[in-house]
This record gives structure tokens, C-alpha cells and sequence, in this order.
């Protein structure tokens, strides 16, 4: 090599000397930058673990920060639903498909058995995209991480909770294998619809036990994780199968599966279960659920536990009421411009059987049965008949049918019709409102608040001749409940679903029968009772009518047939049935005595299967010449005023100051209409059954 050469290199290599001398402190920070995050990182899980204090034995990490679970018995103890957390059986590893632990891992945390309890990858992919967003948007978490989370945090992402978690996490790595640690996440995961853990979320999604889960259901599972609400497959069952698939991918990435068993899962994907009469419980569950909590709280102290609610569900009664509900909106709701319906039946002693609080409880779980404040019409009409027999007058006594103008209230009968001269009896079988009207004012409508609000009405009650025929609101459960005074005998009843509340095992609360508190005199109780059986036999009832076993109740329909209603009772049930539109538009011609009428009818004939033919306890009319006698030789024509025809196929029922361009149909009247009635056509098929038999 030339001299020139040398000293060509020699230069190079000073002026690359002095280059590196410049930048050298600036390197060697850059460097620092990098390598010292990358460093603690690494050493984060060590020195978490060296100073992360062991887990307390005494803890039972299953239901620490757990929320409460209330699991529901029926009337006959059967499981029949969960509030709160639903979690299902408390599974070993070992009790579950080997799948199932393998998905949750491909999917959150595929380095779980190779790290300590945090994953400096994770770690710094999550922190290069909460830097690029500049908020937390990934948190890097391991399961360890998540079940720390899980058992002793709060779910909000800041700084400082990432902290406490990392610290929790290495805790129980300390003082768990990581067996144990699966074991705990797989059990303690919100998986949504309010389950916990997989075992909850299996019986929820697929309603069967985590132990026998397919693998394609179990994929889905683990796509829960993150959002469960927005990834339900409740939600979009297509999107979540395809999810799932991802999830198999992962897996099979892993070594947790075979190609061939993923394509098998994906060719048999998860479908979930039809939760339909499930959640038409809800109704009912929600209810009992805030009696239960009022119940089991002492001294302003609710129960921190876990709670078994016994209540008077009858499965069987709910599912009636539901599919009756569901079925009559569904064939008539469009005609009629009807959308919701609500059902309550009880035991005559108040115990709530079956409780529908609209026809789809995935679409509104606002309970119509008790929340919504409706008037109920005609259906009002026995509590002015109740104040009425109170004051010395009988159900045989006639009135005449003369206009009313009661300060510029001038209501008239449906249809505008005039019946003359009839009896009491007949004039509420009929729901004639001017003497309805009018028995109000004679009597005083102080008096008819009064046995009202004795009986069990607890709504407000305007002193105006109007409420006569049901101006003010009720709600369906309390108006059940004032018609269980009448099938009960006279007596006062407080509606109830729930006998029984345990906690941790014991009993915490359990229902004892109140002292009977009679409200309606023996004599007056059996000719009410009498009267509205009259109402089923050969008045505006006469859909409600149920082969043959003796029924009383009265229908009820609103100013433009905004709300339509029957409630009614036999010797074991009362029940009422309400239809209408949560924004009270007018439907078109529905009364009580149609839809409502079918409600109860296909309700309380499921209810009383099996049950022994008893007759009511009411009064014996008086044989038609004693009538005649009494009435001064006036008697029943046969007129019917639910006589007009509105919607095709649909019967109708009485309607307030009501006027129609319809013709009347006819129905025989005297002693053979007592006995036997008629009417027109209920639906295309069957025609409805015959009333019952004296």
C-alpha cells in the first residue's frame, strides 16, 4: 500500500473517530431509551414477584368482588332462574373439555405457561398502541393480569390500576400454580347476559354445563371475553360464528388442535338456545327479585352473600300466559292495531302464579303488569256494584236506563243505545254506563273510593262521576289483586311472590300468612260474585267462558279502545289481562271482551287443568216470574249492548260515549239467555265453547 493510501485511511479513520465521539453521548442515550424500558420490563415480573405479598388463605377467591347471585325456586322448588351473577357450577380443569381451557389461552394469552404472570411483549405492543391512540386502548394483559383484575380491582384503565394489577398478578402467581390460576379465571370471567365463569355462560348461551361443551361452542365462548355485551352472540349469532372461527385458527396455531377437528367445528357451528320463554320470566324474576332484596334487608342492611328466593311461580301458568299473550298479539295485533299485552294470575290468597309484562321481554323489559298506569274501564265498574250492595240495594232491583248530564258529563252507552228498564245485575253483565253512572251518583262515589281502596286499589282516586266508569289508572297487579277480594270470599289480599329468602344456607326470611282481615260482608261478597258470573254466562264475557267450570269477572274498554281488559276469577284463580299500546294509541275495536277475553280464557284453562269442578259461591238468581214481580212487570228485552261488530272476526264490548255506524247483532235474552247465551263468532276456527251449566 502507497503511502498516500495510508495516510488516506489514516484521515478516514480520524474523521470517523471524530464523528463517533460527537454523537457517542447521544447514542449511548438513545440506547439507554431502549434498552432500559425493554430491561425493567423483563425484570418487572422478578422484582413484582420478590415484593408481592402472599395471597391471604382465608379468602375464598371464587366470590371476593363477586356480585350477588339470587337463584330462583319455583312453588315447587325447582330451579327456575338466576339474578345478579349467574354462575353455575364451580368446575375443575380437569371437569372440563381440554378445548375449552385451550381456546380461552389461544385467544388471551398464548404465552401463559411461559411467563410469570406478565408478558413484556404484550406489555410493549400494548404500550406502542396506547402511545400511537394516546389514550389506553389495549392493556397487554395476561390471564393472571385479568384474573387480578377479575378478583380485586376496578375495571377503570388507568395508570395507576395497572399498577395494582401487575402487583396482584405476580401475587398470585407467588402463591398459585398456574393451573389454579386458569382454574380461577375460567370460573370468575364475565362472559355476559350475567353470567360468570364458563360453566354460567354455557347453561346461559347453550343451556347445557361447561362439561359438555363442543368445541365450536366453546370458541365462541372465548370470543366473549372482551366485550361481551357487544359481542353476544344474542346479538348477531352470524358475526359471533364468525368470530369463532377466528378463535379455531388460534388454536390450531397453537398445537391445541388439529386442522381436520377445526374444520369439523366450523362445519357444525354454535348455535345458541331459544331463550324465549326463559326471558318471558324476567317479568316475574325482576319483581321478585326487589321484593326479595326489601325483604332480606335488615335494619337498612342488605344481604352480602348469596341468596336461594323460594317464590309462587307456576312454570306452567307463566308459560300459559306467555304463549297465550304472545299467540293473540301475533294474529290479531296487526289487524287491530295492537302491539303489547300484560297478564297477571294469582291464587286467590294473593300468591302471584304467573306475572307477563309484555310480549317480548328482549325488546322492553318495562313490566306492564306492574309499572304501567292504565285506566281500566268498565272493568272498574264492580267496585261501584260493591259500594252499591253495601248500601242495602240488591242485584235484582231494576233502574231505569236514562240519559245523564252530571255538570256537562254526559256519557252514553256504547253504540248510543237505550235498554229502558232492567235489573242491577243485568245492567253490569252488559256494562250499560248511563246506570252505571247514575248507581254512582245515588250512592255517593265517596262510597265507591271507599270499597275500592278497601278491597286493594292503591292508585289514586278522583271523586268525579266519571271514575265510575273507570277514568282513573291501575295497574294490572293491583286490580288482580282488589278481584281476589271477590273470589276469596271477601277478604283482603296483599299480592306476594316470595315465601322464602336463604342466605349462606339459612333462612333469612320466611313468609307466615297474615291474620285474615275480612273486607266485603259474607251476603254482599256471593251477589257480586253472582253478578259477575253473569257477566261470563250472558254478558260481555262471554269469551272468557272455560267449558264448563264456573268463571266470574268483567271486561273493560277505554274512551277510542285505548286499553281493553278482562279480569277475572274462578273457585282457584283470578287473573287479569290487559291489551293495548305503551304510547295509548287507539287500536282498532278491540274490547275487553275480544282479545283480553281470549288472554285469560287460554290462560286459566291451562291453570285449571287437573283442578276438580267446583262452582262458585254466589247467590241464586230469582226464577224470572219473581223478577217480573220485582220489576213491576218490567223485564230484560235481550238487547246486548256489546252487540256492535268493529273489527272483523272481532266481537266487541261496552265503549264509553262510544258512537258507531255498526249494525247490532242480536242475542237472545230472558231465562234461556241467562242460562245459555250466544254470540257471534270468536275466531275463524273453533267457535268459542258454551258457557257453563248452572
Amino acid at each position: 500500500m502507497s503511502d498516500w493510501q495510508e495516510r488516506l485511511k489514516s484521515e478516514d479513520l480520524r474523521k470517523i473517530t471524530r464523528v463517533a465521539d460527537r454523537y457517542a453521548p447521544a447514542f449511548a442515550i438513545t440506547m439507554a431509551v431502549i434498552a432500559v424500558p425493554l430491561a425493567l420490563l423483563y425484570l418487572t415480573p422478578m422484582v413484582l414477584g420478590f415484593f408481592a405479598p402472599a395471597l391471604d388463605a382465608s379468602i375464598d377467591l371464587y366470590a371476593v368482588n363477586r356480585p350477588l347471585a339470587f337463584t330462583f325456586l319455583d312453588s315447587n322448588g325447582t330451579e327456575v332462574g338466576h339474578r345478579g351473577a349467574i354462575v353455575g357450577e364451580r368446575l375443575k380443569l380437569d371437569e372440563m373439555p381440554k378445548y375449552l381451557p385451550a381456546a380461552f389461552i389461544a385467544m388471551e394469552d398464548r404465552r401463559f405457561y411461559s411467563h410469570n404472570g406478565i408478558d413484556p411483549l404484550g406489555l410493549a405492543r400494548a404500550l406502542l398502541l396506547d402511545l400511537k391512540a394516546h389514550h389506553f386502548v389495549a392493556g397487554g394483559s395476561t390471564i393472571s393480569q385479568q384474573t387480578a383484575k377479575i378478583v380485586y380491582t376496578q375495571q377503570q384503565r388507568t395508570m395507576s390500576r395497572k399498577l395494582v394489577e401487575l402487583i396482584d398478578a405476580a401475587g398470585l402467581e407467588k402463591s398459585l400454580s398456574k393451573q389454579q390460576i386458569l382454574q380461577l379465571y375460567l370460573n370468575r370471567i364475565y362472559l355476559g347476559s350475567g353470567a360468570y365463569g364458563v360453566d354460567g355462560a354455557s347453561r346461559v348461551y347453550f343451556g347445557t354445563d361447561a362439561r359438555n361443551l363442543s368445541l365450536a361452542q366453546a370458541a365462541m365462548l372465548a370470543t366473549l371475553t372482551r366485550a361481551p355485551s357487544v359481542f353476544s352472540p344474542r346479538r348477531d349469532l352470524l358475526r359471533a360464528q364468525q368470530r369463532a372461527s377466528l378463535v379455531l385458527d388460534s388454536m390450531v396455531d397453537n398445537g391445541a388442535i388439529t386442522e381436520s377437528q377445526a374444520a369439523d367445528a366450523r362445519a357444525h357451528p354454535a348455535v345458541i338456545t331459544d331463550r324465549a320463554g326463559t326471558d318471558a320470566r324476567n317479568y316475574y324474576l325482576d319483581t321478585a327479585a326487589d321484593e326479595a332484596m326489601k325483604l332480606a334487608t335488615i335494619n337498612g342492611v342488605a344481604p352480602s352473600a348469596d341468596m336461594v328466593v323460594h317464590t309462587t311461580l307456576e312454570p306452567k301458568v307463566q308459560e300459559a300466559a306467555r304463549l297465550a299473550a304472545l299467540r293473540t298479539i301475533n294474529k290479531y295485533g296487526k289487524k287491530s292495531r295492537v302491539h303489547e299485552a300484560a297478564v297477571v294470575i294469582m291464587k286467590t290468597d294473593g300468591a302471584v302464579s304467573a306475572m307477563i309484562g309484555g310480549v317480548d321481554y328482549q325488546d322492553s323489559v318495562f313490566n306492564r303488569a306492574t309499572q304501567a298506569h292504565r285506566q281500566p274501564g268498565s272493568a272498574f265498574k264492580p267496585f261501584v256494584y260493591l259500594a252499591a250492595l253495601e248500601s242495602g240495594i240488591t242485584p235484582w232491583e231494576t233502574r231505569d236506563d236514562t240519559p245523564v248530564d252530571i255538570g256537562g258529563y254526559t256519557p252514553t252507552n256504547f253504540g248510543g243505545k237505550s235498554y229502558g228498564t232492567l235489573t242491577l245485575a243485568d245492567a253490569l253483565a252488559h256494562s250499560v254506563n248511563t246506570i252505571t253512572v247514575n248507581l254512582a251518583q245515588e250512592i255517593g262515589i265517596r262510597k265507591v273510593i271507599e270499597a275500592a281502596k278497601r278491597v286493594g286499589i292503591t292508585s289514586p282516586l278522583q271523586a268525579n262521576a266519571s271514575l265510575a266508569l273507570g277514568t282513573a289508572e291501575v295497574t294490572p297487579l293491583e286490580l288482580t289483586a282488589a278481584y281476589a277480594a271477590f273470589a276469596n270470599g271477601g277478604y283482603r289480599v296483599y299480592p306476594y311472590l316470595v315465601t322464602e329468602v336463604d342466605v349462606a344456607g339459612k333462612a333469612l326470611y320466611q313468609r307466615h300468612a297474615p291474620q285474615p282481615q275480612r273486607v266485603i260482608d259474607t251476603a254482599v261478597d256471593r251477589d257480586l260474585t253472582a253478578m259477575m258470573y253473569g257477566v261470563v254466562v250472558n254478558g260481555t264475557g262471554g269469551y272468557a267462558s272455560l267449558h264448563g267450570r264456573e268463571a266470574a269477572g268483567k271486561t273493560g274498554t277505554t274512551q277510542d279502545s285505548h286499553d281493553a281488559w278482562f279480569v277475572g276469577f274462578t273457585t282457584d284463580y283470578v287473573g287479569a289481562a290487559w291489551v293495548g299500546n305503551d304510547d295509548s294509541s287507539p287500536t282498532r275495536g278491540v274490547t275487553g271482551g275480544t282479545l283480553p277475553a281470549y288472554i285469560w280464557r287460554d290462560t286459566m284453562l291451562v291453570a285449571e287443568q287437573g283442578m276438580p269442578l267446583k262452582p262458585l259461591d254466589k247467590s241464586v238468581r230469582p226464577a224470572p216470574e219473581e223478577l217480573e214481580a220485582m220489576a213491576g212487570g218490567a223485564t230484560w228485552d235481550g238487547a246486548d249492548d256489546e252487540a256492535l261488530s268493529r273489527t272483523p272476526g272481532l266481537p266487541t264490548d261496552e265503549e264509553p260515549q262510544a258512537q258507531r255506524r255498526e249494525q247490532p247483532r242480536k242475542r237472545s235474552g230472558g231465562l234461556l239467555g241467562w242460562l245459555f247465551g250466544s254470540g257471534a263468532d270468536d275466531e275463524p276456527e273453533p267457535p268459542p265453547p258454551p258457557p257453563p251449566s248452572r
